[in-house]
């Protein structure tokens, strides 16, 4: 088991950038709920979702991951983002 104890941390660091990058991900998106907010922008914006579901998918590509997990994991990136969206864009000011 000893073996395994460096291949742990390394994930384990990765783990940490991966939430790090989350977290100034949806800081963005709620800068841009603000934005659309202000300036009456709707929060879906057609297209863009499946512009960035791609451009993830061939990134996946391109470092070996499966696209279809990326597809799937970024569909759930997307509607976290969505529901902040949502929260920031209906709240009262």
């Amino acid at each position: 088991m000893e073996q395994l104890t460096p291949y742990r941390e390394s994930i384990d660091a990765i783990d940490e950038q991966i939430i790090e990058l989350l977290g100034r991900r949806y800081s963005v998106c709620r800068d841009v709920a603000r934005l659309k907010k202000a300036s009456e922008i709707p929060m879906m914006q057609s297209g863009r979702v499946e512009q960035v579901k791609q451009r993830c998918a061939a990134l996946a590509e391109r470092h070996g991951v499966d696209p279809v997990f990326v597809r799937e994991l970024y569909s759930l990136i997307i509607d976290e983002a969505c529901r902040i969206e949502d929260r920031i864009i209906d709240a009262r000011d």
